[in-house]
């Protein structure tokens, strides 16, 4: 352990020692707070930050760090309390309301999402950050105008954040507004050359335009900033399977798979082509591997079902959709297949008898 490491151990343990001595001391808290955040051990951090709550429930910063772990943690309710609670007592803090509009964007609840975001804006009319964070709160309700009208003020307020021209152009490319979303993407590229996710956008727009050239070129620049990202090669497969270049779609789709090979994706994808392609078998091997790695995913062995049932092979095709049923039961459409399949075997079983 090197000496810095000595010494905040030394000033946690004077603190802890400081706070059983004297409990009343708020501020022997939040410093001791401070040193867990800094060495990302949020579980003692947030035990510190209720410690000090029940000696003090008014205690704004305590509410306020600790509403913060209760987000990181997936807490959002517990989040919201103590967000809410800090703003009774700093009803003019720009950050709680930030934070408490945050939390309700992540439960999905919009109109309390936005009443907190307004109040924020009240607070400061010119923060990038939070026209970002209304933009995408409009994007999950799928209203891509206003949500473009959002990231273009967050723009005019920071023009240097690459994350809201990325958010834009999610935004047109949901609109299939592909020659928008691309001025974006490269204005995100020119900030930060090396953003792998507006690179990768940009690849995927050109592919949507059908300018497959252009797409390889960004897909190529991909590669060039990590070599390593399965999705890059899964993106580029796909956009050589719109090109009907499939012998490239399916040479890439292996490269992901050696890639990442327990990702189920590129399995089911290269699946889907060899049935195609008339290549049951290979299909089958494909679609297993994806179901190995994803045991209870119902859809796997809906594929899995489908291409017995092209074999011919009904048993097998039969016995497919029942692990499908058992891991979607209310599936109407597996249900009706595997009725069909199973009244085919009934019907050939019930014909061969009588011949």
């Amino acid at each position: 352990m090197d000496i810095k490491n000595k010494k905040d151990k030394d000033i946690k343990d004077e603190l802890i020692e400081k706070i059983a001595q004297n409990p009343s001391d708020e501020n022997n808290y939040i410093e001791l707070g401070k040193i867990y955040i800094a060495e990302t051990d949020y579980e003692n951090a947030l035990g510190v930050y209720e410690s000090l709550l029940k000696v003090n429930p008014l205690n704004s910063q305590a509410l306020i760090n600790a509403g913060s772990l209760h987000f990181y943690y997936r807490n959002i309710n517990k989040s919201i309390d103590y967000y809410s609670r800090a703003s009774e007592i700093e009803s003019k803090s720009f950050s709680i309301y930030m934070n408490l509009g945050n939390a309700y964007a992540e439960l999905g609840q919009f109109e309390p999402a936005m009443k907190n975001y307004e109040k924020a804006l009240e607070l400061e009319p010119n923060s990038a950050a939070l026209y970002n964070a209304i933009g995408l709160l409009f994007q999950d309700r799928k209203d891509y105008l206003t949500a473009i009208v959002y990231y273009d003020k967050a723009i005019k307020a920071d023009a240097n954040d690459s994350e809201t021209y990325i958010n834009k152009a999610s935004a047109q490319m949901s609109m299939h507004m592909y020659k928008e979303a691309i001025k974006s993407l490269k204005h995100a590229v020119e900030l930060e050359p090396s953003n792998l996710k507006a690179t990768i956008c940009i690849a995927n727009c050109y592919a949507s335009l059908k300018d497959f050239s252009s797409a390889d070129k960004y897909f190529e620049k991909c590669y060039g900033i990590d070599d390593k990202a399965y999705q890059v090669y899964v993106c580029h497969a796909i956009a050589y399977s719109d090109a009907n270049r499939i012998d490239m779609a399916i040479s890439k789709y292996k490269e992901a798979i050696s890639v990442a090979p327990n990702m189920p994706n590129a399995y089911i994808l290269l699946g889907n082509i060899y049935v195609d392609r008339k290549m049951y078998k290979e299909a089958i091997d494909c679609y297993k591997k994806a179901s190995d790695i994803c045991p209870k995913d119902a859809k796997i062995y809906s594929f899995i079902g489908n291409t017995y049932f092209m074999l011919e092979d009904l048993p097998n095709a039969i016995y497919t959709y029942r692990k499908a049923l058992q891991y979607d039961e209310k599936s109407i459409e597996n249900k009706l297949v595997y009725i069909e399949i199973l009244q085919e075997y009934i019907n050939k079983k019930q014909k061969n008898a009588i011949v």
